[in-house]
């Protein structure tokens, strides 16, 4: 499975979710090697969900297969109760304390959050999902939702048109050596292969991603890793975009941890 900016149609999705999961985590675990961008520092809302008064965000940039990919890495010292509200938020999955265990239900939920905590998203429209029913149990839905985005990047830019096929992974767990135990889930994005729905007012744009939450119960330290291609469309050229696009996606960070707070959780 690749994953990289080529449109999709449904047929054309994997539904092995060990595949899925596979192909994220290489991408993921390849950043180390990619060259290293700047280091954003920040200081955090005073109650933002984390332990953590500051954080730093380290970015990364890489060329793969002609599609030019950012990184940002992040970590944070934060509670087991917060981290899975983070989880839910980001992820979709749910922690089923009487079950002991993580159960997702709807597969859209993450989307349908995301309206609330982007800044520059006006619209999310939840088009259809796609599952795979062999696959899947009352606890674990594994599938593919497509999702309509509009986003505002500010005048005199006009409204950028995503589709996306986005396919949340529950978490899974691995006691280390050291008995140790590492939650790790993943959410990818790929481009879907569809008509945008306001061709004469909107511009087309395409987003592919990984996101991954790692988190250590034993020292509870929080590794937040998103890898993203993108291409906004329109007269903005290419490298202006990735050179302003590391900024954009670092300061998402600050801004999710405190509005986690504000949100109630």
């Amino acid at each position: 499975m690749k994953i990289d900016s080529t449109p999709l149609k449904e047929g054309q999705l994997p539904f092995d979710k060990e595949v899925v999961r596979k192909a994220a985590l290489d991408l993921t675990e390849s950043v180390e090697s990619w060259k290293k961008g700047k280091l954003y520092k920040y200081t955090l809302d005073p109650e933002n969900c984390t332990n953590d008064p500051k954080c730093e965000v380290q970015t990364y940039g890489q060329t793969i297969g002609g599609d030019y990919w950012l990184c940002r890495r992040s970590f944070h010292n934060i509670n087991p109760e917060n981290y899975r509200k983070v989880v839910e938020v980001l992820n979709g999955s749910q922690w089923d304390a009487s079950l002991e265990k993580w159960v997702m239900p709807d597969i859209a939920a993450r989307s349908k959050l995301e309206q609330e905590y982007i800044e520059t998203l006006s619209k999310c429209h939840v088009v259809r999902q796609v599952t795979d029913d062999c696959d899947n149990d009352e606890f674990d839905n594994f599938g593919w939702v497509l999702v309509n985005l509009e986003y505002e990047l500010g005048k005199p830019l006009t409204t950028r048109e995503f589709n996306e096929w986005v396919c949340p992974l529950i978490p899974t767990s691995k006691t280390g050596d050291n008995g140790s135990t590492v939650e790790t889930s993943v959410v990818v994005s790929l481009v879907a292969d569809e008509e945008t729905r306001d061709p004469v007012h909107h511009t087309h744009a395409y987003y592919a991603s990984v996101e991954q939450l790692k988190y250590d119960y034993s020292n509870h330290v929080l590794e937040w890793t998103m890898c993203t291609s993108s291409d906004a469309g329109g007269n903005v050229p290419k490298w202006i975009q990735n050179a302003t696009i590391a900024r954009t996606v670092a300061k998402d960070v600050p801004y999710l941890l405190g509005w986690m707070n504000k949100r109630g959780d």
